[in-house]
C-alpha cells in the first residue's frame, strides 16, 4: 500500500510540473519525502491578494491523499494550460486591412505635410512647421492625430527617406562630399559600346535671297552622336600630376630638353635676380630646425635658388627623395625630433635574448609604430584622369574629314544623353543656333530596382534646369512609360524592372527620364550614386537613350530627322532587359554580352553567367578567349545548363570544376577542373584585358591566375600610374594589378603568401614587353603583417598601396603563434599597418569580396583604421562597383574603396 502511495505522489508531482498527458512514472524508492512535491503542494495551497492589500488569509491545507484523488478525479484541472486573457492596450483601434491614419512623430509629421504641399503645387514656407502636445492625458489623445490623410506608402517613402539621409550623411563622415563625382570610367576597347560615332546631321543655316543652301561654316551642322559610357561632354582639364617628378620621367614637362625638373627653378630665378631691383629679404625663406646635437630648435635662412644651383642633378634627385624643398616647414621640425629620438631603423627582427622576449617584442613593436607615423612624407606623383570630351573627339574627327570645327564651349547638349554616366544618343548644336532646332521626340531605356532608394528630386530638376539650355522643354504629363521586363523570380528583395519611356515635344535628358520613373513607381535608377553613393549596385546609373527625333526651324519643308539605335542596349543594361527572350544561349550569344564584351578585341576574359543574378542559380561561367571555365554547385556533371553549342565558332573547349556553396572547404580537397567537351586547353592561356596580356590556367585548381571581378579597377591604376609612380600590391596573388601599373610604367613591389603565384607575375610581364626588371620590379614572399611593418621601420613610401586581402586567412609563418585572420574582424589593423606606407597626396585601395560585410560597416572599419595610423583627414574618393558582367542580386558581393591620403 505504502508503495502504491509513493507512484500516486509521483505521478501528481509530473502532472503538475509539466501539464502533460500522464505517461507511467519510473520506480521511487526514497522514503524521504520529495521536496518538488512539497514545494508544489504548498504552492497551490496558498493563495494570497497582495494587490488589494488585504489582510493575508490563513492556508488552506489538504493531505496528499485527497490531492490524489482529486487529480484521479478531475486530470483535466491539472493538464489543462490556464486561460490567461490578454490585457488591452489603452491605445486600440478597430483592425483595418489598410488603416489610413497612422500616430507619427513630429518629423514624420511635418515631412507628409511639406510632402503633401509640394505635391499641391504650394512651396513650403519657413514656418511650415506642425505644433504637437506633449500631454498624455487620455482626454488629449484627439490632438495628438495628424490632420492629415496619410496612406501606408507616403509613411514607408518617408522612412526611407529618412533611411536615406542617414547614409548619406555617413557617406559625408567618410569624406565622400560630392556623390555626383562618382561617374564611371570610359570603357577601354573597339566595340560599338566604347567607341563614338556620328549617327546623323541636321543643317541648320539657309540663304533666303538665293533660295538656296548658304556657305557652310563651322555652325552650319548640329550633330546627333553615340556616347558611350564615361564620356563627358565638353571634358575636364587634361591630366595633370600630383607632383613634379624626379626620376627622368619622360611625360614631365620641362623647360628645354633638360630632364632636371629643378632647371627651369634656378634659371627662371637668376633671370628674376638679373631684372627685378627687389631687395634679397623678399627671397629669403625662414625655416625652423632641430640641432640633434644641441638637442634645440633654431630658425634657418635660406635661399631657395641658392640651394638648388649648388647641387648636381643628382643631389637633386636624392633631395627630392627625402622630401624636396616643398617639405621644408615648421612642423617637420618637430617630426624629426621625434624621429632621432627613437631607435636606428632595423629589419624587422625581433631580439628575443634581450629584456625579458615577449615583453621586449611588444614595446618594440610599439616603439617602431609610432616612429613610422612620425617620419616625414614625400608627395605622391599620381596622375589625375579626367573624362574624354565628346566635342573634342567631334572637332578631331571633323578635322579629319576636312570640315573644321570649333570646339570647347561653341556646343551644348541639347537632348539625350548629357552626363557622364548617360549612353546612347545626344544632340550637339552650337551655342549661337539653339532657336533653329525643336526637339520632337526623345526615348529612354532605363533600369529600375536601386533598393527603393532614389536620388534627391531637387537634385535632379536642377541638373535638368542646367541642361536646358535653349528651345522649349518637354511636357511631363504626355510622357509615355511601357514596362519592358520585370524580374521578381528569386530577388524578393530586390526586384528589377527595365522600363522604355517616350519624352515628346520639348527638350529631355536622362535625367527628365530618371526623375519620371521614381515619380512613376517609387524606387531609384539601379546604380545611380546620387540616391546611395555607398550601396552601389552597378557601374553607373542605368540610363540610356535610344532615339532622338528633331525638326529644323530653318528649312521647314525639310522632314524631322529620326536617329535611332533599335532595340539593341549596352551590355549592363542588356543583361536586365532581354530576360524577355529567356536566354535562349543556342547560338553562343550570352545574355547583356552581345554588343561589348562579345565584340572587344582588346578584352577577351569576362563572365558568362554569373548564377542566379543571370537566371541560372548554381552555375558561374567565365570566358578565357576560345575556353570556357565552368563552376557549377552541387548538381550532374552531365548536366549542360546554359553551356553553348561548341559549334558557334567561338568555344574550343569547355572545362568543368564542381563547387560547393561553402568555397572554404575547397582548397582542402584540392579540387581540379576537368576537361569535359571539346580540346584541352595549353598550360597557359593568353587573354586580354583593356589591351594587356595575361596568362592564365585552366587545369591547375579552382583559381586561374586573375580575378575578372577587378577589371575596372585595373583599368582605373593603368590610368593613374606614371613612371615615377610606385606600387605596393598587398595579397598580389599573381600580380595583375602590378601588371597593370607596370604597363603605365610605374615601379611595382608584389607582395604574398604563396611563393606559386609570385614565380608567375615575371613570365607576364615579360608578355607585355616589359624587359627591365632590377631595381624597378620586386616580388616579396612573406605575411603581408609582418612585411609591412619591415617596410615602415626601413622607411620605404608609395604613391599607391593596394590591399586586397582574403575574407579569411592563416597565417603559416607564425609557428606557435599561428592565428586565423579575417576581413570582419582584422581589417582595421591591417590598414592601419599599409596607410602608413602611403605618401602625402596618395591613394589607398582597399577591397574586399566577404559578401556579408556592408559597404558601410567595411568604410567604418576602413576608417578606423586610418585613424589609428594617425591620418585623421584621409577622405573616401572613391566607390568603384563590379563591372557589368557582374550582376548582383542585393548588394554587390565585392566591394572597392580608394581613399586620399593627406
Amino acid at each position: 500500500m505504502k508503495s502504491t502511495s509513493k507512484l500516486r505522489l509521483l505521478w501528481a508531482t509530473t502532472l503538475l510540473s509539466s501539464h502533460h498527458a500522464f505517461t507511467p512514472p519510473p520506480p521511487f524508492t526514497s522514503r524521504q519525502p520529495h521536496p518538488i512535491i512539497t514545494s508544489t503542494v504548498h504552492h497551490l495551497s496558498t493563495t494570497t491578494n497582495q494587490e488589494n492589500k488585504k489582510p493575508r488569509r490563513e492556508k488552506k491545507l489538504i493531505t496528499l491523499g485527497d490531492l490524489v484523488k482529486d487529480m484521479e478525479r478531475n486530470p483535466q484541472k491539472y493538464t489543462a494550460k490556464p486561460d490567461v486573457k490578454k490585457k488591452s492596450s489603452k491605445r486600440t483601434r478597430s483592425k483595418v486591412e489598410r488603416p489610413k491614419q497612422k500616430y507619427l512623430y513630429a518629423s514624420q509629421r511635418k515631412a507628409m505635410e511639406l510632402l503633401k504641399k509640394k505635391q499641391q503645387g504650394k512651396a513650403p514656407q519657413n514656418n511650415d512647421v506642425v505644433e504637437t502636445t506633449t500631454t498624455t492625458n487620455e482626454a488629449d489623445t484627439d490632438e495628438l492625430e495628424p490632420q492629415i490623410t496619410i496612406t501606408r506608402e507616403e509613411q514607408i517613402s518617408v522612412l526611407q527617406q529618412e533611411i536615406q539621409q542617414k547614409q548619406m550623411e555617413l557617406a559625408r563622415s567618410f569624406g565622400l562630399i560630392n556623390p555626383a563625382s562618382q561617374t564611371a570610367d570610359a570603357l577601354v576597347g573597339t566595340s560599338l559600346e566604347e567607341v563614338p560615332r556620328i549617327v546623323t546631321s541636321i543643317r541648320l543655316d539657309y540663304d533666303e535671297t538665293t533660295d538656296a543652301a548658304a556657305t557652310i561654316t563651322s555652325n552650319s551642322f548640329a550633330y546627333i552622336v553615340y556616347k558611350p559610357v564615361g564620356w563627358s561632354i565638353l571634358g575636364g582639364e587634361k591630366k595633370k600630376k600630383r607632383m613634379v617628378n624626379t626620376n627622368n620621367n619622360k611625360n614631365v614637362d620641362t623647360a628645354g630638353d633638360s630632364n632636371d625638373p629643378y632647371e627651369s627653378i634656378v634659371s627662371s630665378t637668376r633671370q628674376q635676380q638679373e631684372e627685378t631691383t627687389y631687395t634679397s629679404k623678399k627671397k629669403v625663406k625662414r625655416v625652423k630646425a632641430y640641432d640633434e646635437q644641441t638637442d634645440e630648435f633654431e630658425y634657418v635662412e635660406y635661399n631657395e635658388a641658392d640651394i638648388l644651383a649648388v647641387l648636381t642633378p643628382k643631389e637633386r634627385e636624392e633631395l627630392m627623395k627625402d622630401g624636396g624643398l616643398d617639405y621644408l616647414e615648421d612642423d617637420k621640425a618637430d617630426l624629426v625630433k621625434g624621429s632621432l629620438s627613437g631607435s636606428e631603423w632595423d629589419d624587422g627582427g625581433y631580439d628575443e635574448e634581450e629584456d625579458g622576449g615577449a615583453m621586449l617584442k611588444k614595446k618594440k613593436s610599439k616603439r617602431n609604430v609610432n616612429n613610422a607615423a612620425a617620419v616625414p612624407r614625400s608627395k605622391a606623383t599620381i596622375l589625375d584622369s579626367s573624362s574624354p570630351s565628346l566635342v573634342a573627339w567631334l572637332k578631331d574627327r571633323k578635322a579629319e574629314e576636312g570640315t573644321p570645327i570649333k570646339g570647347g564651349k561653341n556646343w551644348a547638349a541639347l537632348a539625350g544623353a548629357t552626363e557622364v554616366d548617360d549612353s546612347g544618343l545626344v544632340l550637339l548644336c552650337p551655342r549661337d543656333r539653339l532657336d533653329a532646332l525643336h526637339v520632337d521626340r526623345c526615348t529612354y531605356h532605363a533600369v529600375l530596382g536601386n533598393g527603393k532608394k532614389m536620388a534627391s528630386r531637387s537634385k535632379l530638376i536642377k541638373s535638368i534646369k542646367s541642361s536646358a539650355v535653349g528651345g522649349e522643354v518637354c511636357d511631363d504629363s504626355t510622357a509615355v512609360i511601357e514596362v519592358v521586363s520585370r524580374l521578381k523570380k528569386g530577388r524578393d528583395q530586390d526586384p528589377v524592372s527595365t522600363v522604355k519611356v517616350s519624352l515628346a515635344d520639348g527638350t529631355s535628358t536622362c535625367s527628365n527620364a530618371v526623375l519620371m520613373c521614381q515619380d512613376r513607381f517609387a524606387d531609384g535608377i539601379r546604380g545611380d550614386p546620387l540616391a546611395d553613393p555607398l550601396d552601389r549596385r552597378a557601374a553607373r546609373r542605368l540610363v540610356h537613350c535610344n532615339s532622338i527625333e528633331v525638326s529644323s526651324l530653318v528649312n521647314i519643308d525639310d522632314e524631322p530627322v529620326v536617329a535611332d539605335v533599335g532595340e539593341v542596349l549596352p551590355d549592363d543594361i542588356a543583361i536586365y532587359a532581354n530576360r524577355r527572350d529567356y536566354a535562349a544561349f543556342d547560338t553562343g550569344s550570352y545574355l547583356g554580352r552581345q554588343l561589348g564584351l562579345a565584340q572587344n578585341e582588346l578584352t577577351t576574359a569576362y563572365r558568362e553567367i554569373n548564377g542566379a543574378a543571370d537566371g541560372y542559380p548554381g552555375w558561374i561561367i567565365d570566358r578565357y578567349d576560345k575556353w570556357l571555365f565552368v563552376q557549377q554547385e552541387d548538381g550532374p556533371e552531365s548536366a549542360r545548363g546554359p553551356l553553348p553549342s561548341l559549334h558557334d565558332g567561338y568555344t574550343a573547349g569547355v572545362y568543368l570544376l564542381p563547387t560547393q556553396v561553402d568555397r572554404s572547404v575547397m582548397g582542402n580537397e584540392k579540387l581540379k577542373p576537368k576537361l569535359i567537351e571539346g580540346q584541352a586547353a595549353p598550360e597557359y592561356i593568353s587573354v586580354k584585358e583593356n589591351g594587356i596580356t595575361y596568362l592564365v590556367s585552366l587545369g591547375e585548381s579552382f583559381s586561374t591566375g586573375i580575378f575578372l571581378d577587378q577589371r575596372l579597377q585595373r583599368a582605373w591604376l593603368a590610368k593613374h600610374c606614371t613612371e615615377a609612380t610606385r606600387v605596393l600590391n598587398c595579397f598580389s596573388h599573381t600580380g595583375a594589378f602590378s601588371i597593370a601599373a607596370a604597363t603605365a610604367g610605374a615601379s611595382t613591389v608584389s607582395l604574398d603568401l604563396d611563393k606559386k603565384w609570385l614565380d608567375r607575375i615575371r613570365p607576364q610581364m615579360e608578355a607585355n614587353g616589359i624587359t627591365e626588371w632590377d631595381g624597378k620590379h620586386d616580388c616579396i614572399y612573406g605575411d603581408c603583417f609582418d612585411w609591412l611593418t619591415r617596410l615602415a621601420k626601413r622607411n620605404e613610401q608609395f604613391d599607391i598601396v593596394i590591399l586586397d586581402p582574403p575574407s579569411t586567412s592563416v597565417n603559416k609563418f607564425g609557428g606557435k603563434g599561428k592565428k586565423r585572420w579575417s576581413v570582419k574582424s582584422d581589417m582595421d589593423e591591417l590598414v592601419s599597418l599599409a596607410a602608413r606606407l602611403v605618401k602625402s597626396d596618395g591613394l589607398l585601395m582597399t577591397t574586399t569580396n566577404a559578401s556579408t560585410l556592408r559597404p558601410e560597416k567595411f568604410a567604418k572599419m576602413c576608417k578606423k583604421g586610418l585613424e589609428d595610423a594617425g591620418i585623421q583627414n584621409a577622405k573616401l574618393e572613391r566607390m568603384s562597383p563590379m563591372p557589368s558582367d557582374f550582376p548582383s542580386i542585393g548588394c554587390q558581393p565585392v566591394t572597392n574603396m580608394i581613399w586620399r591620403i593627406p
